[in-house]
């Protein structure tokens, strides 16, 4: 679970790259391209001669949206578990520190800080560490 826990930051940040990604494929449907060929006079004497073309390309971005999409589903579920875990916490001076140290993204010290303690190794070692092990 303490790997789980530490993710929760990057994955509020992988959600919402994830969601910006998802918008601009669906912005971008269609690709402007431009390309020179190369061909000859239909008749004699038939002469090498450059062609310039472009158009518009279709791009089917389905799959990679689709993709993309689970992903997110993905990040967000885990980030729920996190939020539900720490939510179902009973004792709330450990919910508070598991709060600070996780959602809120603090080092120990302000978490120590917080809770009324001057020693950054309280809440970490004796309510952190402890309640990690015991649910081990």
């Amino acid at each position: 679970m303490k790997k789980t826990l530490k993710q929760y930051n990057s994955l509020i940040k992988e959600i919402k790259e994830l969601n910006e990604e998802i918008e601009r494929m669906k912005n971008k449907k269609y690709s402007y391209e431009k390309d020179s060929v190369t061909g000859s006079n239909s008749e004699f004497p038939y002469q090498p001669m450059n062609f310039n073309i472009e158009g518009i390309v279709t791009i089917d971005t389905t799959v990679k949206e689709k993709i993309l999409i689970n992903r997110k589903y993905k990040c967000e579920e885990i980030k729920l578990e996190i939020e539900k875990f720490i939510s179902d916490i009973p004792d709330s001076l450990t919910r508070r520190v598991f709060r600070y140290r996780y959602i809120d993204n603090l080092e120990w010290l302000p978490i120590a800080r917080r809770i009324g303690r001057h020693d950054e190794s309280y809440p970490r070692k004796m309510i952190h560490d402890r309640y990690l092990e015991k649910i081990d």
